[in-house]
């Protein structure tokens, strides 16, 4: 069964930039121009593969600014409530 494809929320407000979330999963995040984490491509919008990098990522941030949300159903996927 392949992997729910999965969206990548940052709260910008909390982010503080540490940068564990780009080293985590390049693939999937990196720090812009402010020094802010970003999603990348379908990350941002129609969802692509959730991987074990990238539900570390949220796990890794400081200050839980990450949080992973279904493409499909839009339910949050981590971090867990």
């Amino acid at each position: 069964m392949a992997a729910e494809p999965a969206v990548v929320r940052v709260d910008r407000d909390r982010c503080i930039g540490s940068g564990m979330c780009a080293l985590s999963a390049p693939e999937a995040l990196a720090l812009d121009l402010d020094g802010l984490a970003e999603p990348l491509a379908g990350y941002a919008a129609g969802g692509a593969e959730l991987t074990e990098g990238l539900t570390e990522a949220v796990d890794f941030c400081p200050v839980e600014a990450l949080a992973l949300h279904s493409a499909r159903g839009g339910h949050r996927i981590a971090p867990a409530d």
